[in-house]
């Protein structure tokens, strides 16, 4: 079904359109949720490059995809390129929101996942 929603979106509504791109993180969402990390990772690298191009960096929408990716990319063993961007994340979100926001502590709680995932323990007591 949320499938369709994407094919009907791709074929009416513009590549940056808010709408289609939304409909793309759900479905990669969908995707990762029934393990099939590798669809849901291709999905969210096309949203979060073109949330670069089109929303502020600290925008929710864009820090969203780029956390979603994150997440696909552990899920898939990418654990570096995860580190990366939840990092870049994690620091948005620690000049944008107050400490005890939703957002922001998934986001901690994500990176400190994946920084045990890489044996870079000591690392998570700094977040």
């Amino acid at each position: 079904m949320l499938e369709h929603v994407v094919a009907i979106r791709k074929e009416t509504l513009a590549e940056t359109h808010t709408s289609r791109l939304a409909s793309q993180h759900q479905l990669a969402i969908t995707y990762q949720a029934n393990g099939q990390v590798k669809e849901a990772i291709e999905v969210l690298e096309h949203v979060v490059a073109i949330r670069k191009e089109t929303l502020a960096e600290t925008h929710p929408d864009r820090l969203a995809s780029q956390h979603m990716l994150a997440m696909a990319y552990l899920a898939n063993g990418q654990v570096k390129e995860a580190i990366k961007i939840l990092e870049h994340v994690v620091a948005i979100h620690k000049e944008t929101l107050a400490e005890a926001h939703p957002s922001r502590l998934a986001s901690q709680h994500t990176l400190a996942h994946a920084y045990r995932a890489s044996s870079q323990t000591k690392k998570t007591e700094d977040i």
